[in-house]
């Protein structure tokens, strides 16, 4: 095979001020953004969302699936390339890497599009990126895939279980061995089938301004689908939006916000009540924080800390689009303990810590790619030095809970363990305690909050709730 050129660089892209008008040139430009950055994908489709203006409604459709279904069969993918290049991965541009990727996911995943226009769009991807010289060989081992399908084969799985469902499933061999050896195989199986399937765009209903049902009714002509959330008070399900959601007249008068189920469950866990002081120690985005204030029928205070002033610019923002009035954002690193002086003692303090994200994959299928192993003790680490900084905080007979999008022991009852030990004047509280009793079916018999998606069908997460007793 012909050498093949590096990367566009970022350079180019930046020159590329007029947006695409092919879908298939639209996804190539984000694989290649995320491969050259430490981007996530959502910061990488902000980043490029001006180039996608002149994309058809079809088009647009046609670009998500792609990059998604890619990202969450990557690794599948890949095995397939290895079954018929004449040369180890590696030795393949990632830019041309990326274009197989695109064709391969066409041919094997969506029944729709035929194999030769899967295989001659690939083609003119190469040729377009200045790959005039690999454009052979990419039409070459997308032609003999076709022909020659058996020369790809699974790892046997009696055998060698772990690869075999490493490649079956697309997933990281490191993770599909912890899996396996937590929860066995075939929950694994299920677990990643129900991560690989798309999920359903889940919102939160704003009580304050409208009711679940009310919101139903006003969304039920901007998707195919519309329906509350069995078992999650709020929670409505958008199946297959007609137009996106930012130009939906409901969001725009702040009757909803995007967040799945399972996040919503960890601000009905805090259960905040009107009039009391609440922190919202990494609050990021501000999904939970303006919950938090719906829940207290914006009577209180909401303290929004988080480190990144441009969060906490769009929480604002936010918060004002959904009738919001009683947040206060405050920058504050949760490394440092936290100056008891400039700060309250707060009734109730929500701890959604920065994690491994390993729960959430479903959504955000590049982060497959980008974790490790060591990530998840590194994390840890983290939210116990967090829990730590924020304890002093909490008034006596106060609330803390603690709240990860992960599933990984060491992130749950590793980091709770930890902290109980080093805090003796916190315990977990028990359902009875719990004043929102919608969370305790979710409950598990030491009183933890878990969710996973293929049980729940909504994201895996982790919560644990803290009485400060004494």
């Amino acid at each position: 095979m012909p050498a093949s050129p590096p990367h566009a660089t970022d350079r180019d892209v930046k020159r590329h001020r007029r947006s695409v008008s092919d879908a298939r040139a639209a996804v190539l430009i984000v694989l290649d953004r995320l491969d050259r950055s430490q981007d996530t994908l959502d910061t990488v489709l902000d980043e490029t969302a001006a180039l996608m203006t002149d994309l058809s409604r079809r088009d647009r459709a046609l670009f998500n699936q792609l990059v998604y279904g890619v990202l969450r069969w990557r690794l599948r993918l890949d095995a397939v390339v290895a079954a018929y290049a004449d040369r180890p991965l590696k030795k393949i541009s990632p830019s041309i890497l990326n274009i197989l990727r695109i064709g391969l996911y066409q041919i094997l995943f969506m029944d729709r599009i035929p194999a030769s226009a899967a295989v001659n769009t690939a083609v003119n991807l190469a040729r377009s990126g200045r790959a005039a010289k690999a454009a052979g060989f990419v039409n070459a081992l997308l032609r003999s895939a076709l022909r020659e399908p058996g020369r790809f084969a699974l790892p046997d799985a009696v055998t060698t279980p772990v690869d075999h469902t490493a490649v079956a499933k697309s997933f990281p061999r490191w993770l599909m061995s912890r899996w396996i050896d937590r929860i066995g195989l075939a929950d694994t199986e299920r677990l990643c089938d129900a991560i690989n399937a798309i999920p359903p765009i889940t919102l939160r209903c704003n009580r304050l301004k409208n009711s679940p049902m009310e919101l139903v009714d006003a969304l039920k002509d901007q998707a195919e689908g519309v329906a509350t959330v069995d078992g999650v008070a709020g929670a409505v399900n958008l199946i297959r939006p007609r137009c996106p959601i930012p130009e939906m007249k409901a969001f725009v008068d702040g009757r909803f916000a995007v967040q799945d189920a399972a996040a919503q469950l960890v601000s009905l866990l805090l259960a905040p009540q009107p009039g009391e002081t609440v922190l919202d120690a990494c609050a990021g985005l501000g999904g939970k924080t303006t919950h938090l204030a719906q829940l207290m029928n914006n009577r209180g205070t909401v303290v929004a800390l988080d480190r990144a002033a441009a969060k906490l610019a769009r929480l604002e923002k936010d918060a004002h689009r959904l009738g919001v009035s009683m947040v206060r954002t405050r920058r504050g690193d949760l490394n440092r303990p936290l100056d008891p002086e400039a700060l309250p003692r707060f009734d109730r303090i929500l701890l959604d810590a920065p994690c491994s994200g390993l729960g959430v994959l479903r959504r955000n299928p590049d982060a497959k790619w980008s974790s490790r192993k060591k990530d998840v003790a590194r994390f840890a680490a983290r939210q116990v030095r967090f829990l730590d900084h924020l304890a002093p905080l909490v008034n006596k007979e106060g609330v803390l809970v603690f709240a990860v999008c992960s599933m990984e022991p060491e992130e749950n009852t590793g980091v709770i363990e930890t902290f109980l030990k080093n805090h003796p004047n916190f315990a977990i509280t028990g359902p009875r305690t719990i004043e929102e009793k919608t969370v305790v079916p979710f409950l598990d018999p030491d009183g933890f909050l878990r969710t996973f998606p293929h049980i729940h069908h909504m994201d895996g997460f982790f919560a644990a709730r803290f009485k400060r007793i004494c």
